[in-house]
Order: C-alpha cells, then structure tokens, then sequence
C-alpha cells in the first residue's frame, strides 16, 4: 500500500508543479486560469492521500469552483486574454531569480537535516470537530474572510466598469 502512495504523490506532485509553472509561463490568461485549476485539483488529490476528504471536497468546491470561475470571469470581464511581455520579464526579475534558487535551496537543506518529533498516530479531526470549531471559536474570521472575497468581487466589478467607459 506504501508504494501505491507513494506513486501517486509523485504523480500528483509532478501535477502541481507544472499546472504551477505553466500558469506563470502561459501568455494566454485563460490557459492560465485553465492550469491553476489543474494545480487546485492536484492539491486535492494531496488531500485524499492524507486523508482528508472533507479538506479536499473543500478544495474542489472553493478553489477549483468559486475562486477559478471569479478568475475566468474577471479575464472575461476585462476583455484582456493575453499580457504585455513587459509584464512577464520585470528588470528586477534577473535579482529574483538568484534570490529565489538560494532560498529554495537554504529551504531544502534546513529540512532535509531537520530532526522531526514524530507522533505515534497522526491527529484525524472528525467533521464534528471542524464544524464545531470553524461556526463556534472560528465564525467572526470566516465570516471576515468572506466579507473581503465580496469586497474583491465588487472592486473588480467596478474596475472592469471603468475601463470599458
């Protein structure tokens, strides 16, 4: 059963990152916006893996159905399907791009030699549990998260207003 999971996190893994850079390298929004999708639905696949079915039905009605439909609709709204090169290749992208390779390298090393407290049985919460704690301890941030993912809504409306007049 290792190797089955382990197969498919690779797999999913391999997803993820190219879904990942073939949304920064496409000029196409919209091919874009299509790989984005591709990526939300290999991290959910990470989450059936860990066990996570309600994380992961999460993942697919949020990211994959309201969060990529807001992005296509915007890319639509805005009649721009393409970006201007200028905006792809910034003069400070050649200083970034050193800086990222350190970091992600730094990043591997430090985990890579990290010594982890293993538990003897990963923590499972039920979906009581979650449900409890996301309309009890967590509802006022819920609620602000959403109150600001209509607020974004709304100003990209009236920003696509605006440029059309």
């Amino acid at each position: 059963m290792g190797d089955f999971n382990q197969f498919f996190f690779i797999l999913l893994s391999v997803v993820i990152l190219v879904s990942a850079a073939c949304v920064v390298l496409f000029k196409n929004l919209i091919y874009s916006a299509l790989s984005m999708i591709g990526s939300f639905l290999g991290v959910a696949g990470i989450y059936i893996l860990l066990h996570a079915e309600l994380v992961a039905a999460a993942q697919v009605l949020i990211y994959v159905g309201a969060i990529s439909v807001l992005v296509i609709f915007a890319i639509m709204l805005t009649h721009h399907r393409t970006g201007d090169l200028s905006l792809y290749f910034h003069k400070q992208a050649w200083i970034a791009l050193p800086v990222c390779a350190v970091a992600g390298i730094t990043l591997m090393v430090i985990m890579g030699s990290a010594a982890y407290n293993a538990v003897g049985e990963a923590q499972n919460p039920t979906d009581e549990n979650i449900a409890s704690l996301l309309f009890n301890e967590y509802a006022f941030p819920f609620e602000l998260v959403s109150l600001a993912l209509l607020v974004a809504m709304i100003g990209a409306v009236i920003l696509a207003k605006k440029e059309k007049s």
